[in-house]
C-alpha cells in the first residue's frame, strides 16, 4: 500500500514539474531579450529602460514571493524570498507611481537606480543562501549571487550615472535568463527521470 502511495506521489510531484519548466525557459528566454535590448540602445532609452525596470521589478516581485511559499525551502530562505519579493513589487509600483503620477521620470529613474542596487543586493545574497544549502547548481548559484552583489554595489556607488544602470541592468537581465533556461532544462530533465 505504501510503495503505492509513493508511485503516485512521486507521479503527481513529476507532472508538477514538468508543467514548471516550460514557465522558467520561458521567462529565461524573455529576460535574455529585454536584456539584450536594453545594452542595445543604453543612452537612448534610459527612461524605456526604467519602465522595463519597473514592470520585471513587479513581475519578479511576485514571483520570488510565489517561490517563497515553495516546498523544502528553510526559513532564513523563505524569509529572504518573501522580503524579496515584497521588495520588489512595491519599488517597481513606486516607479511606476514616478511616471504616470509626478510625471518626473528622471527623477523615478534616479530613485529607481538606488532601489535597483538595493535589490539586487537582497538577491545576490539570497542566491548565496541557496548555495549553501542546496548543492545542486551550487556553482551557478555562487555565480549568481556574486554578480547580483557587484551590480548592485556598483548601481549604489554611482545612481547618478542612467547609461551606466542601463548596462548594468541589461547584463543582469542577460545572466539572470541564461541561469532560468538552464534552470528550465535542469527542471525538465528532473521530470523525466
Amino acid at each position: 500500500m505504501s510503495s503505492t502511495l509513493t508511485v503516485e506521489s512521486d507521479q503527481e510531484a513529476r507532472q508538477a514539474i514538468s508543467k514548471t519548466w516550460g514557465v522558467l525557459l520561458f521567462l529565461g528566454l524573455l529576460s535574455i531579450v529585454i536584456g539584450i535590448i536594453i545594452m542595445a540602445w543604453p543612452g537612448k532609452t534610459v527612461v524605456v529602460v526604467a519602465v522595463i525596470l519597473a514592470i520585471w521589478l513587479v513581475i519578479s516581485g511576485i514571483f520570488e514571493i510565489i517561490r517563497g511559499f515553495g516546498r523544502g525551502l528553510s526559513g532564513g530562505m523563505r524569509a529572504l524570498l518573501f522580503i524579496g519579493g515584497v521588495l520588489s513589487l512595491i519599488l517597481g509600483l513606486f516607479a511606476f507611481r514616478g511616471f504616470v503620477v509626478e510625471d518626473s521620470p528622471l527623477d523615478a529613474v534616479w530613485l529607481l537606480a538606488l532601489f535597483v542596487g538595493i535589490n539586487f543586493i537582497f538577491s545576490g545574497i539570497g542566491q548565496l543562501f541557496t548555495a549553501g544549502e542546496v548543492k545542486e547548481g551550487r556553482g551557478w548559484n555562487i555565480f549568481g549571487g556574486i554578480v547580483s552583489l557587484l551590480l548592485g554595489i556598483i548601481i549604489l556607488v554611482v545612481p547618478g550615472d542612467l547609461a551606466l544602470l542601463a548596462w548594468v541592468f541589461g547584463i543582469f537581465v542577460v545572466v539572470s535568463g541564461i541561469m532560468l533556461v538552464i534552470s528550465a532544462f535542469r527542471v525538465k530533465s528532473l521530470a523525466k527521470a
